[in-house]
């Protein structure tokens, strides 16, 4: 892969920081969000009907 990407005049893969911070924060973000969905949602249910449902 490396000299591939030399054979066409790429020597250095750089991705800037700001990239790389953006993308760890939108990630755990998104992580965090769809981890606290689920328990948001059965706290507004009502336990004896969701008993009484199955």
């Amino acid at each position: 892969m490396q000299r591939v990407l030399a054979l066409r005049g790429l020597t250095a893969f750089a991705i800037p920081w700001g990239t790389i911070v953006a993308v760890v924060v939108g990630s755990a973000v998104v992580g965090v969000v769809a981890a606290a969905l689920p328990p948001l949602r059965a706290s507004w249910m009502n336990v004896l009907a969701a008993i009484a449902h199955e």
